[in-house]
C-alpha cells in the first residue's frame, strides 16, 4: 500500500512539474523510460535462465 501511495505520488509531482514549467514531452516520455526499464529488468531476470538451457 505504501509503495502504490508512493507511485501516485511521484506521478503527480511529475505532472504538476511539467504542466508548471510547460514541459509536457516529460509526460510522453516518463511512461517510455518506465517501459524500457521494466523491459531491461524482465531480461535480466530470464537471461540466467536461457543460457543454463542453451548450456
Amino acid at each position: 500500500m505504501l509503495r502504490l501511495r508512493h507511485a501516485l505520488r511521484l506521478v503527480s509531482d511529475v505532472v504538476l512539474y511539467s504542466s508548471s514549467h510547460r514541459a509536457w514531452w516529460m509526460l510522453l516520455v516518463a511512461p517510455i523510460v518506465a517501459l524500457a526499464v521494466l523491459a531491461v529488468t524482465t531480461a535480466q531476470a530470464s537471461v540466467p535462465y536461457a543460457v543454463y538451457t542453451l548450456f
